[in-house]
């Protein structure tokens, strides 16, 4: 419990905005605070968010039945409850007020953020960390993880529904972790997240930028918007002297540079490009690792990754380049990448089908990702290589005829299934990827679906079956039903086993 103006006290914004309120509010004892009514306990601070697709305005009443003491809102409601703040001003109060309410958080944090590989590099940021000796944990689509076979244990109702999580969530959690004595954490920041301020609390020491491509512009509108508001996790939420890391082989990694090198930053960049800080002069892609020859302010370093895909690459060097900028010496960074495993969902081998035939499950579900994905394979794949995705309803419609035509321009065959339609109809979304590649395999069923294409695989062919990678639920209106792409795959597998051996 803490009086409302001792949680407010130490935070200039705050003391502007809630400040000068009745001094009733100020001495207010306080449980918790959140924006979700049906969370709302005894004692709680209410923040009624008015979204896009939810007004909280409207469960005011439900929040103080719920035992909410007051309610933070910039609507004209008249109720004495209510403290009245300054229009669009919601968000970013309830990111602070829930930081300053949970307290702690790790001594070092990197946010984390572009449109993929936001959870590779956290994961291997996480991993480095762990290999120089410090307690080190990742945050984001796969929840908070600790160590490599340790997931954060949560009661948090909606801790996977979100990249960044919802502010009460993400404090609560960075309060806990920190308990635990973690001091470095990589965070995804996605573009909703920092839009919508949900980070705006968090004391960070750098950020990395990883790329920028078509995806989320349902919510952003242009490409212009969504670069925009990915910048601001480096103008507006670090601080003077903070660590940064840019891809500049990006467009969009180029102008921030642009941009950010007046500003009195740590920065490093990384890439193929020539001017890269950390410059990949050359790779070589095996089957089932890569070799690597970079360039570090005039040093050569050699590196071998355990794992597959060419786009690895610029997640590995991201995570090093950070990880250099933050003070760890860049001969151990380049030795400790050896060491790297991949995030589960991401270039996940299956193995065991009794062809020999390879198998691969990633998260791959914007253009460039799954276009990216399919390059790195067509290197090494030596018989067909076969594609089977959908894309998610209620999400970014403009760039389902371009996966389509990614899949199909760069692979022998290409299967469409469902993939978290949820509230639209599904084959409505499978009729706007088929005008993309108008010879796919079309099978609804997602379970179906990888079941056929894994028993028509051949010697020599790879499989890849893209979209939901980690993800262990399959979202159909507003259910959210039990579904791993990975088990499935493996059942299939041990079908395909058993019958030989009936045969």
């Amino acid at each position: 419990m803490m009086l409302l103006k001792e949680i407010i006290s130490n935070n200039s914004f705050l003391e502007k905005e809630l400040g000068k309120i009745n001094s009733f509010f100020l001495n207010l004892q306080v449980s918790g605070i959140t924006s979700n009514s049906k969370e709302v306990n005894l004692d709680f601070i209410f923040v009624a968010i008015k979204g896009k697709k939810f007004d909280g305005t409207k469960y005011i009443n439900e929040a103080i039945a719920n035992g909410a003491k007051c309610i933070i809102s910039d609507s004209n409601n008249k109720d004495n409850n209510i403290i009245k703040v300054k229009e669009g001003s919601c968000r970013r109060i309830y990111a602070l007020l829930a930081s300053a309410f949970y307290k702690n958080q790790p001594a070092q944090i990197v946010g984390v953020t572009g449109t993929n590989g936001k959870t590779s590099v956290v994961e291997f940021c996480r991993q480095i960390w762990n290999q120089a000796g410090w307690r080190a944990a990742s945050m984001g689509t796969l929840g908070t993880k600790l160590s490599e076979n340790q997931r954060l244990k949560s009661d948090l109702p909606t801790i996977n529904n979100l990249t960044t999580f919802e502010p009460s969530n993400l404090y609560k959690e960075l309060n806990k972790i920190s308990n635990q004595e973690i001091t470095h954490l990589a965070i995804e920041a996605s573009s909703h997240g920092i839009d919508q301020c949900r980070l705006d609390g968090i004391k960070f020491s750098g950020a990395v930028f990883t790329n920028l491509s078509h995806d989320h512009l349902d919510y952003h509108q242009n490409m212009k918007n969504y670069f925009d508001v990915k910048k601001n996790l480096f103008i507006k939420n670090l601080t003077k002297n903070s660590a940064v890391a840019i891809n500049i082989d990006d467009k969009y990694g180029s102008l921030l540079h642009e941009e950010l090198k007046k500003l009195p930053l740590l920065i490093i960049t990384f890439g193929e490009n020539p001017k890269a800080d950390i410059c990949l002069k050359s790779s070589n892609l095996n089957s089932d690792s890569i070799n690597l020859n970079l360039d570090f302010n005039g040093t050569k370093y050699t590196s071998t990754l355990g794992m597959i895909g060419h786009f690895q690459i610029s997640n590995v060097l991201a995570a090093a380049a950070i990880c250099i900028c933050l003070g760890l010496e860049a001969n151990f960074v380049f030795k400790s990448l050896g060491y790297l495993k991949p995030a589960p969902g991401r270039m996940q081998i299956v193995s065991g089908h009794p062809s020999g035939a390879i198998i691969i499950i990633d998260y791959a579900h914007s253009p460039d990702a799954l276009f990216s994905v399919l390059n790195s394979l067509k290197e090494t794949v030596k018989g067909r290589l076969i594609t089977l995705f959908g894309c998610g309803g209620d999400r970014d419609k403009a760039k389902r005829k371009i996966m389509g035509e990614v899949a199909t321009n760069n692979s022998d065959q290409v299967y469409i299934t469902d993939d978290n339609p949820r509230t639209e109809n599904p084959s409505e979304i499978r009729k706007e990827i088929l005008k993309g590649c108008s010879n796919a395999i079309e099978i609804s069923n997602r379970d179906e679906a990888i079941k056929d294409a894994v028993s028509k695989l051949k010697k020599h062919d790879l499989l890849l079956i893209a979209g939901k990678g980690h993800e262990t639920f399959q979202n159909i209106g507003t259910e959210s039903l039990p579904f791993d792409d990975y088990t499935v795959t493996n059942e299939a597998i041990k079908n395909l086993l058993v019958s030989e051996i009936k045969n």
